[in-house]
């Protein structure tokens, strides 16, 4: 009986999470498609300007389209989880577990990437 009651509450928290994980991802992808537009407007604006040669040295347009499709990555793989979770498909969960495995390496190597770089403009 408390195992059955331990296993449906992780249940829960797992579909809970992965909403979160979902509802998260899709406001990361309307923010990056509805800033997208303005920012290019801003910096075609001041590309005259002291203003928008800082813009230009520190904004790269290859941003937008790559937070874009992960973002369409991680709600593909947020929906695989919730499958797996609804179906109680051990096939399934195991590639959730590895895509988020990966997911989450890549993020850290990105943040020392970027904490390396940082460092080093100082």
């Amino acid at each position: 009986m408390a195992r059955e009651n331990a296993v449906t509450c992780l249940r829960c928290l797992l579909y809970a999470l992965n909403l979160l994980f979902w509802v998260m991802s899709a406001c990361v992808l309307g923010v990056a498609a509805w800033i997208r537009d303005p920012l290019n407007t801003v910096l075609t604006l001041t590309a005259h300007t002291r203003l928008g040669e800082a813009a230009v040295l520190t904004y790269t347009p290859a941003v937008h389209p790559v937070v874009m499709a992960t973002c369409c990555l991680l709600i593909m793989v947020a929906v695989l989880g919730y499958c797996g979770t609804l179906r109680r498909d051990l096939l399934l969960l195991c590639w959730y577990f590895c895509c988020l495995l990966v997911i989450f390496c890549v993020e850290l190597a990105s943040a020392v990437w970027t904490y390396d770089e940082f460092c080093a403009l100082i």
